[in-house]
């Protein structure tokens, strides 16, 4: 408990009522182009949107969105609590490398406005694949990913993702080793159960669709949740069919109920949505602001999601099966 944390529920409850609701998709998912949904985001939500020229740029507008949700409470949170703050944040940096990297690698000019790391703009225009890494020198990225810069293989790039997967969640899990058990429990309630999530859907496509080594599957599951390095390690050593049965066993059977088969993730993410929504409710100060960044995420993401299922002239009903929502019927059996 912390003085001032009236005044974040308050504040968090207020942007949280703004979000975009599943009726609001549900009007957008009519549109025949982007542009209908634009016009109704800028008057729904956004009254500053612009025309945009592609979906990268409202990629970038939605980006700024959240780094400005997350800046109107970071006064209302004491100082022990940037350090994950700051951890969370990476994301934004990370998904940039990511982008940046995906587009060299194509011979594409990368659809990124800046890189800025810390007080370093980092140069990515007319730059290859490897120099732009090695722009990347005196980062805390360059370590996860220089091994790959000289890589012609197919897979570096698969690896290098992976790489910043672990590094972001291992720095997010250490920013919080120092506050209240209560807190850390929060941690673990909302990302805990994300990394949990992350570890099943990597550990199953792997084994059913790439054929990928056990050692390899361990190498890149992500610690820090509610599973430990052992249960991980026996997980990626277990046969197909006896890791579904496992998690069948486990609270997160949801994802294999149905005769559901784990292809997206959609389950996954549909699931994190609900236990976020549900914990939002039921919490207050910091597992109330933990589960808005989720919530805000999924808002982010299914504005993305509709933009992206409009634009390759999905219907309506199709649109609206790829939102994250909560709602029966809001997905098929095998996502």
């Amino acid at each position: 408990m912390f003085d001032g944390l009236k005044a974040l529920n308050a504040k968090i409850s207020k942007i949280y009522s703004e979000f975009l609701v599943y009726e609001d998709f549900e009007k957008m998912a009519e549109g025949d182009d982007v542009r209908f949904c634009l016009s109704y985001l800028k008057e729904k939500k956004f009254p500053n949107i612009d025309s945009f020229s592609d979906i990268y740029e409202i990629e970038e507008f939605l980006e700024q969105y959240r780094r400005s949700e997350i800046t109107k409470l970071r006064g209302f949170l004491p100082l022990r609590y940037s350090d994950f703050l700051k951890a969370y944040l990476e994301r934004i940096n990370i998904e940039k490398i990511i982008k940046i990297l995906r587009a060299l690698r194509m011979n594409k000019e990368p659809k990124v406005e800046n890189l800025i790391i810390g007080s370093n703009k980092i140069n990515f225009k007319d730059e290859s694949f490897e120099s732009f890494i090695e722009n990347l020198k005196g980062t805390h990225y360059y370590d996860y990913i220089k091994n790959y810069k000289s890589s012609q293989d197919e897979d570096a790039l698969f690896s290098i993702e992976m790489n910043l997967e672990k590094f972001y969640y291992r720095n997010l899990v250490e920013s919080i080793k120092s506050l209240p058990k209560k807190d850390v429990d929060g941690f673990k309630e909302i990302f805990g159960v994300n990394i949990d999530l992350l570890n099943i859907i990597w550990i199953y496509r792997a084994k059913k669709y790439y054929n990928i080594s056990p050692e390899e599957i361990f190498n890149f599951t992500i610690f820090g949740g509610n599973y430990n390095s052992e249960s991980l390690l026996k997980l990626s050593y277990l046969e197909e069919s006896e890791f579904e049965e496992n998690i069948k066993n486990s609270k997160y059977a949801v994802l294999f109920s149905a005769g559901r088969v784990i292809r997206t993730g959609r389950t996954a993410k549909k699931t994190m949505y609900s236990i976020a929504k549900k914990n939002f409710r039921r919490t207050d100060g910091i597992g109330k602001f933990m589960s808005f960044l989720v919530l805000l995420d999924y808002e982010i993401a299914n504005i993305e999601r509709m933009l992206e299922a409009t634009r390759f002239g999905l219907n309506k009903d199709e649109k609206l099966k790829y939102m994250i929502i909560d709602r029966e019927g809001s997905e098929q059996v095998g996502r």
